[in-house]
């Protein structure tokens, strides 16, 4: 054996004994689901995130773990870790070197061994010897070109328990495998660019009950699904797509709905309401707006004149019927997920609060490492500003949304900005913001999940493009650190607009128009240390 069997070898044996993989609900997934019945229960789903493919397994079904064994064509249901993939150069010579996912190239003396004292490794042989099970040897069809070896029965292998297990390119009529994860040819590629470092693949059958993806009416009418334990408990409100472009919201929601109608979950106190689409008319669209942004000035209306006023009216009462929101939403420009937290104590005019405390320990156990916070204080300071340059006086309640509401009915609440809209981890992130606050709200028996957040932003002010041509110096993303004196942005004229000392850019705004926020200035913030 050479360096690359043995690192290999190590490998499986360090990884598959580290502690976060016990984790599994933080873990970025693969999720292959299968019928569990009918004359084609070998084939299935492969999804990541919103991207989805037919896939096929075993062509003898899935198999619990503990059961699966050598040549029996199954596949075992689990949890199991992605650690590399591997492609033959020759078969595919233009196959992508820039992957988050480590790929590594296969040579011509690879095997993948299925019995003796290296069962279940990637071995090497010398000379001629077992040229029938090279990795890269010639088949009916190039099944194997492309290969990611399934975290099954290798870290500490049993003999018999079975072994080989990949996923790979399909046969051309999908049939079942012996055993491994087979998607059409065709999509092998776009998997490859999907999959990122410390995946899962989570293999099961669909839920007894089928759980469609959300679909929105045409109507204001909103979907309400709630979930009430047996015993006293906080009430937790959960909603999606405030936004009808942010989707990350919806497809967690219906996940984690599907897993306790399922008997996966089971809320054991209190109660959560699950909204998975907040703004039907925009979902539809798949536009951020129906009428107008939802997520300003919510409040009842007592003359509704649009499609967001009628949905406040639903929403709002809603909302006040709860303790904690988790608002979930993705965003445009940005490199990392975060979290939006409510103001400290205080007895202000603006955004008087008494439950600062509760509010960031929630937050800072949702998954992500960033929280941010000053938002509505933020956007009173710049709306006086807007007045004082021309432009039209505009309420401080124009940047009250979903949380701000929660608050002043004296709840607390947070917004989770899971990641860009399309991002294919962003549902995971949602998802995981989810459990994880329904384990500190103990609403379902899991352990209290520990600290994520690691540093937080003040949102301190705006600038407001005021003419036409006024505009970002570059393509900046929420979060991008910038340096005092660094510019920003750049007036019609020319004029520079800099950072008036270390700091942040948050929310810049590529397409501004006159008195639209050109951009957010944030400063680093010690307000949640430790």
């Amino acid at each position: 054996m050479n360096s690359w069997t043995e690192w290999a070898r190590l490998s499986l044996v360090r990884i598959d004994s580290m502690g976060e993989f016990r984790d599994m609900a933080s873990m970025p997934t693969v999720k292959i689901r299968v019928r569990r019945t009918g004359k084609a229960c070998h084939r299935g789903m492969l999804s990541i995130g919103d991207w989805e493919t037919p896939c096929v397994v075993g062509e003898g079904g899935l198999v619990a773990a503990s059961l699966k064994r050598e040549g029996d064509k199954r596949t075992p249901i689990g949890l199991f870790p992605l650690r590399y993939g591997l492609f033959d150069p020759k078969a595919v010579p233009d196959f992508p070197r820039d992957l988050a996912f480590p790929f590594v190239p296969a040579s011509e003396d690879m095997i993948w061994e299925e019995e003796g004292a290296d069962y279940n490794r990637l071995v090497r042989v010398v000379g001629k010897e077992r040229l029938d099970e090279r990795l890269t040897r010639k088949r009916e069809e190039p099944l194997f070109d492309v290969i990611v070896p399934i975290g099954f029965n290798d870290a500490v292998p049993e003999a018999g328990r079975g072994s080989a297990l990949f996923i790979h390119a399909a046969r051309s009529d999908m049939r079942g495998t012996a055993g491994c994860i087979a998607v059409p040819r065709a999509q092998i590629l776009e998997l490859a660019r999907r999959l990122v470092p410390g995946m899962m693949i989570d293999i099961d059958h669909e839920a007894r009950e089928t759980i469609s993806r959300p679909r929105a009416s045409n109507g204001a009418a909103m979907e309400v699904v709630r979930f009430a334990g047996a015993e006293p408990g906080p009430k937790l409100i959960v909603t999606g797509a405030v936004h009808g472009n942010e989707t990350c919201g919806p497809e967690a929601i219906t996940r984690v709905i599907g897993e306790l109608r399922d008997g996966k979950l089971a809320i054991r106190r209190g109660a959560v309401t699950f909204v998975p689409i907040v703004n039907h008319k925009a979902y539809l669209q798949g536009t951020r707006e129906g009428d107008r942004n939802l997520n300003r000035d919510l409040r009842p209306y007592v003359l509704p004149e649009c499609h967001e006023d009628r949905i406040a009216n639903i929403l709002c009462p809603l909302i006040a019927e709860h303790d904690v929101l988790l608002d979930l939403h993705s965003f445009r420009s940005g490199h990392e997920p975060f979290v939006f937290v409510g103001p400290s104590d205080n007895d202000g005019e603006i955004e008087p609060f008494a439950l600062a405390k509760s509010e960031g320990e929630f937050a800072a156990r949702l998954g992500p490492s960033l929280l941010m916070h000053g938002w509505l204080t933020a956007h009173a300071r710049a709306q006086r500003e807007r007045a004082r340059q021309g432009g039209a006086n505009v309420s401080f309640s124009k940047g009250v949304g979903t949380t701000e509401y929660m608050r002043f009915c004296g709840g607390y609440a947070v917004t989770v900005e899971c990641g860009q809209h399309r991002d294919p981890m962003a549902p995971q992130v949602a998802r995981d913001a989810i459990l994880n606050g329904l384990a500190h709200l103990q609403l379902i028996a899991a352990p209290a999940p520990k600290r994520s957040a690691k540093r937080a932003i003040s949102i301190v002010d705006a600038v407001w493009c005021f003419s036409e041509g006024d505009r970002l110096e570059k393509a900046w993303t929420t979060g991008d650190a910038v340096a005092a004196g660094e510019i920003i942005a750049r007036r019609a004229d020319g004029e520079a607009l800099k950072a008036p000392r270390d700091g942040f850019v948050i929310f810049p705004n590529p397409e501004p128009k006159p008195f639209v926020e050109l951009y957010y200035f944030g400063e680093a913030s010690q307000r949640f240390a430790g």
